[in-house]
């Protein structure tokens, strides 16, 4: 009859290393993950643009920082109504952008240093949607134009974004007032006493 050998205290611990190694490196990964999580998203926000100026200046989220400026903080804005009968509404007839400083300074780091030359696109708010502004799609809730600069003739101005939109410059030396007007339409009828925002921007 065959003998089992009796198990060695020496071959316990030997059999009992491996997991302890195991469990070191475990812990040692573990850690290092921790560490790293911080540190991975930090570099990955350090590369997205949320928005720039022309000529350059692009606007980061980032752990610097990068001015941002605005071409004309004193721009004002106001609504010319028209009677509707059919929906028996004063519906918004023209949209009045004025004030508009338009000396040309494309790449300024200083706000007010004019709005000239540069892209403006306004949209309309009522009771907090977005409002259709052209007459063929849905889609087209804005308007575009480019500033005039200073010494700009007065005159009508080449929109983009809605269809059927004018828009009439009025320029006097450095300043500049727009007249956008949007058609009469049944998809256009904006309720005038519902309106409670225009927005600008700028690019």
């Amino acid at each position: 009859m065959r003998k089992s050998q009796p198990r060695s205290p020496l071959g316990q611990l030997q059999s009992a290393g491996p997991r302890k190694t195991t469990y070191r490196r475990r812990a040692i990964v573990g850690a290092l993950l921790i560490l790293l999580i911080p540190y991975i998203g930090s570099t990955l926000a350090a590369t997205i643009t949320i928005s720039g100026r022309s000529a350059g200046g692009a606007v980061e989220f980032a752990q610097g920082s990068q001015i941002t400026v605005v071409c004309d903080a004193t721009i004002l804005t106001s609504l010319d109504e028209q009677w509707y009968e059919t929906s028996t509404v004063f519906r918004v007839a023209t949209v009045n952008v004025t004030g508009i400083l338009n000396t040309d300074s494309q790449t300024a780091t200083s706000n007010n240093a004019g709005c000239g030359g540069k892209t403006m696109t306004v949209k309309l708010f009522a009771s907090g949607v977005q409002q259709r502004l052209g007459t063929s799609s849905a889609g087209e809730n804005y308007v575009s134009f480019t500033v005039p600069v200073t010494n700009a003739a007065s005159g009508s101005l080449s929109t983009a974004g809605a269809t059927g939109v004018t828009a009439v410059s009025t320029n006097t030396g450095s300043n500049t007032d727009i007249a956008i007007t949007i058609p009469m339409n049944a998809a256009t009828i904006i309720n005038a006493t519902t309106v409670d925002r225009v927005a600008i921007e700028t690019a």
